[in-house]
């Protein structure tokens, strides 16, 4: 009974404030926001029994990536929006037609999954031990941890790309 209070408590919480990081204009509050998002999310780790996953979570992504997005939101100031016609207003309706697919596909899984008893766990012991997940890191899903981190490289080159292009058109250095 504990388990399905502290599964409703964290879905709950990592949909309301994931709602509040897509809706809350201050980007100031959608950051704080995301914190909430990501610490429930830790909780759903600590109900699949995985404490290790869940601390990582907390230390590395609400912690270190969401302190350094207030930062940089700190830093750079409220600079509002751009003048100009929107790019992105001509894919809105492939948005919503996305939206509701997902949506259909996620009604269509909650209603074909089965009612009946379950049938017996494997041995979840290892689950969230350092070992296990660097192991499963190195092995058998290198390749997207690789892709990964690529990704992420990439990301970040093009942030500051951004960034400086940004200040020089402002007339900064």
């Amino acid at each position: 009974m504990g388990e399905q209070v502290l599964f409703a408590v964290a879905a709950i919480g990592a949909i309301g404030f994931g709602i509040g990081v897509v809706f809350f204009k201050d980007a100031f509050r959608a950051a704080v926001s995301l914190i909430g998002t990501l610490m429930s999310v830790a909780l759903l780790f600590i109900a699949l029994l995985a404490p290790f996953v869940a601390v990582i979570q907390v230390i590395v992504y609400a912690g270190a990536i969401v302190v350094m997005f207030l930062f940089v939101i700190a830093y750079l100031g409220d600079r509002g929006a751009v003048p100009g016609p929107d790019r992105l207003d001509r894919w809105q309706v492939i948005g919503w037609l996305g939206l509701i697919g997902v949506g259909f596909f996620g009604a269509v899984a909650i209603l074909d999954s089965s009612a009946g008893p379950a049938s017996p766990a494997p041995s979840t012991t290892d689950v969230g031990a350092p070992a296990t997940i660097g192991d499963a890191f190195l092995n058998s899903h290198l390749l997207a941890f690789e892709a990964t981190s690529l990704v992420l490289l990439v990301a970040a080159v093009g942030a500051v790309i951004l960034a400086k292009a940004a200040v020089q058109g402002e007339g900064g250095r």
